[in-house]
C-alpha cells in the first residue's frame, strides 16, 4: 500500500516555471493597468475641484456686484495654498438700454482664470442686473 502512495506522488506534475512565470506577468499588466486608471481618476476628482472653486468664485463675485450701487469692472486674484493654485478673476459690466421706456439693465460677465495640470482653465458666470429708479 505504501509503495502505491509514493508512485502516485511521483506521477503528480505541479506547475512549471514558464507557468508561473506567465501568471506573474498576467498579473503584472493588469495591476499597472489598474494604476493608470486610478491616475487618471485622481486627475479628474482634482479638475473638479478646481472647477468648482472657480464657478464659486465667480457666482460670489457676481452676487457681490448684484447688490453693489457701483457697479464697475475690475480684477482680483484668489491663491489656493493648499493646493498652489492661482486663480484670475475679471468682470466687466455692460449696460444694456435696449429700451428706455423698461427699467435698465447690466450685464456682468465674471471669468476665472487658472493654470491646470494640462492646460490653462476659464470658466465664466454672466448675470443681469435689474436697475430700479
Amino acid at each position: 500500500m505504501r509503495a502505491r502512495t509514493m508512485h502516485h506522488l511521483r506521477d503528480t506534475t505541479g506547475m512549471t516555471l514558464l507557468e508561473v512565470t506567465i501568471a506573474l506577468f498576467v498579473l503584472a499588466v493588469g495591476l499597472l493597468g489598474l494604476a493608470g486608471l486610478h491616475l487618471v481618476a485622481l486627475q479628474g476628482d482634482t479638475l473638479g475641484h478646481q472647477a468648482t472653486l472657480a464657478t464659486t468664485l465667480a457666482k460670489n463675485k457676481a452676487a457681490e456686484l448684484q447688490g453693489s450701487d457701483q457697479l464697475s469692472g475690475g480684477a482680483d486674484q484668489y491663491v489656493d495654498r493648499t493646493n498652489g493654485v492661482t486663480y484670475t478673476r475679471e468682470w466687466i459690466v455692460e449696460s444694456d438700454q435696449s429700451d428706455r421706456a423698461q427699467t435698465a439693465a447690466r450685464t456682468v460677465k465674471v471669468q476665472v482664470q487658472w493654470r491646470g495640470a494640462m492646460a490653462d482653465r476659464c470658466v465664466t458666470v454672466r448675470r443681469v442686473i435689474q436697475e430700479t429708479g
